[in-house]
């Protein structure tokens, strides 16, 4: 069993950051209604408009083209994905999880012991090459994902045809996946097929997403090297597919002629890669693109807002800014000094310095696993109110003793730590900033060790996959969540692939196993909720807030809708129109 590698991991967590659990808020009064459904443009689908293109410029080109991979697992990837590839539940705007109904005629558990879901497909789903969507796609899936190599993967024989370094699937996560027993079909036709789990897992709605096909794929060497790179798929199940894949320019998005479902409105849409933030405003303005999906910057925002024929959705979703401490380093190994750090940092006035002045809705974040404006969020970070005479209180009690430096140190150790983030995004660079002088104010010294893009993801996630090989003290970034719970277990259960703070604790461990394997959704909420309230004792890490989400794009668009979600801005490109 292989779990997705640290470093493309990563890639996926951190480059995505711009991404995303509650009802998704609107902008300004001019630009998006105030449950953030959309803007003022939408109309009903008679009166969409057919014919035309778009052009949407993505800051990321993928690096490959299976979404499933550790390796092409990124956003720029996910969100045309949901296009062409099928999707067994879609998250909603509000962040509701609902079936494909153009996929699904039904999926519903039938029994509890052993869980049992069963799956009904649509009669007329097929692959654009005709072939039908089946329970054989849906075995592939689970028989790639499950965490073993099986050798009965269809025509081929994996451990006779691939070479020994390839045996392994890249996969982005094995989660549930390795808790299904049987996939078997109790129809003819395949279309109607019961999964049967060891052992329940409260999120099995979260599988079976960007589904590919088993009878071109076929192996474990199909699925880790069939689209990689420049190896577009020529397939779709989606109402779009890919075409006319130009590396490090664009890629088209046509319809799927063999779709069965609702056929899109506009001819094309073209994606654009490499269009960075502070690009945007001028290419929206020479009517170089149409839209974008850029990571929020308070001087871009301005910049959209002045052009003329420019609309903007602002959204906060299931993203949420965070420091991370390395509890490698012996300082930050003594909770006394998270606790000071916890104490000294005015993330009140952190927000109102940054991110507020984005968008005044943005509010300090006290949850790792539930956004503010969630149903399932309660507030556990009480404890640590600003207090900076708190902060210094437990640093002296705690042996420590300020020098003539101002800087706290015990037995010749100065508390001295770097704070690393991806350089080059503005709101990040000014957030450290301001931790910077909010923890000189109780003596900690911070200095700021960036990175440019992404590569400072490496610091984090070392290739190595051992945390001892991480290079950081304090990590700033973000975490992008779904609605599902079982997507955190990797990032705080002990020894798990995305847990570079090398923090463990047992109670939560089991609280994580117990939620995840859960049935009752409200047992789910409560045991997630006491595993956060649990590293509130220990402070392996600090939320700060949820990320805003920023959709520009030209008013003679309609029907644009932000799902800020892992959905992103394309979700529901077939609605779209085109004013003439």
């Amino acid at each position: 069993m292989r779990a997705m590698s640290r470093g493309s991991k990563l890639l996926v967590l951190l480059l995505s950051f711009v991404l995303i659990v509650a009802t998704a808020c609107g902008g300004d009064d001019d630009n998006a209604s105030e449950e953030g459904k959309g803007a003022d443009d939408t109309v009903p689908e008679e009166e969409v408009p057919t014919g035309g293109e778009v052009t949407y410029a993505s800051d990321q080109e993928p690096t490959g083209w299976n979404p499933n991979t550790g390796n092409d697992s990124l956003a720029a990837l996910a969100y045309m994905a949901k296009l062409v590839y099928p999707q067994t539940f879609i998250t909603m705007p509000d962040f509701t999880v609902e079936p494909d109904q153009n996929l699904l005629v039904s999926a519903e558990q039938t029994e509890t012991d052993p869980q049992t879901i069963e799956y009904k497909l649509n009669p007329d789903a097929v692959w654009s090459d005709g072939t039908p969507i089946s329970v054989e796609d849906y075995i592939y899936a689970w028989k790639i994902q499950n965490g073993t190599v099986d050798a009965d993967l269809g025509e081929s024989d994996p451990e006779a045809a691939v070479p020994d370094d390839t045996t392994i699937p890249d996969v982005a996560s094995t989660a549930g996946y390795d808790r299904i027993e049987t996939i078997e079909a109790t129809d003819d036709e395949g279309k109607t097929f019961n999964v049967v789990y060891s052992e329940p897992f409260a999120d099995w709605q979260s599988l079976f997403a960007d589904m590919v096909p088993a009878h071109v794929l076929k192996d474990v060497k199909g699925w880790n090297e069939g689209m990689d790179t420049d190896k577009i798929p020529e397939w779709s199940g989606g109402p779009f597919k890919f075409e006319d894949y130009k590396p490090e320019q664009s890629v088209n998005l046509v319809p799927n002629e063999e779709y069965w479902g609702p056929k899109p409105k506009i001819d094309r849409i073209v994606v654009r890669f490499g269009i960075e933030a502070p690009a945007l405003p001028q290419a929206l303005e020479n009517e170089e693109i149409d839209m974008a999906y850029p990571q929020p910057q308070t001087d871009v925002l301005q910049q959209l807002q002045d052009i003329p024929g420019i609309k903007t959705q602002v959204n906060f979703g299931l993203s949420y800014e965070h420091l991370d401490f390395n509890l490698l380093n012996p300082l930050l190994a003594d909770k006394a000094v998270r606790e000071a750090i916890a104490l000294g940092l005015d993330r009140e006035d952190l927000i109102e310095r940054t991110v507020k002045q984005f968008d005044d809705r943005a509010e300090v974040l006290n949850n790792r696993l539930w956004m503010n404006n969630q149903e399932e969020y309660e507030d556990h970070g009480g404890d640590y109110a600003f207090d900076p005479d708190k902060a210094t209180k437990t640093l002296e009690d705690a042996g420590y003793a300020k020098g003539s430096d101002g800087i706290y140190a015990k037995d010749g150790k100065r508390l001295s730590f770097r704070i690393s983030t991806t350089g080059g995004n503005k709101l990040r660079e000014d957030t450290e900033q301001v931790i910077l002088d909010q923890l000189k104010e109780i003596g900690i010294e911070i200095t700021i060790a960036n990175v440019d893009g992404g590569a400072v993801f490496d610091k984090f996630f070392p290739e190595s996959g051992n945390f001892a090989d991480a290079d950081f003290d304090i990590a700033l970034f973000a975490w992008v969540q779904t609605p599902y719970i079982s997507g955190n277990v990797d990032l705080f259960s002990t020894g798990r692939g995305q847990n570079e703070t090398s923090y463990s604790n047992p109670k939560v461990d089991e609280l994580f196993q117990e939620a995840s394997s859960a049935t009752d959704r409200d047992e789910v909420v409560r045991l997630s909720n006491e595993a956060d309230a649990e590293m509130w004792k220990d402070l392996p890490t600090i939320p700060l807030y949820a990320k805003p989400t920023l959709l520009p794009y030209r008013d003679t668009l309609v029907n644009i809708i932000d799902n800020a979600s892992t959905f992103g801005p394309l979700w529901n490109a077939t609605t779209w129109g085109v004013k003439k």
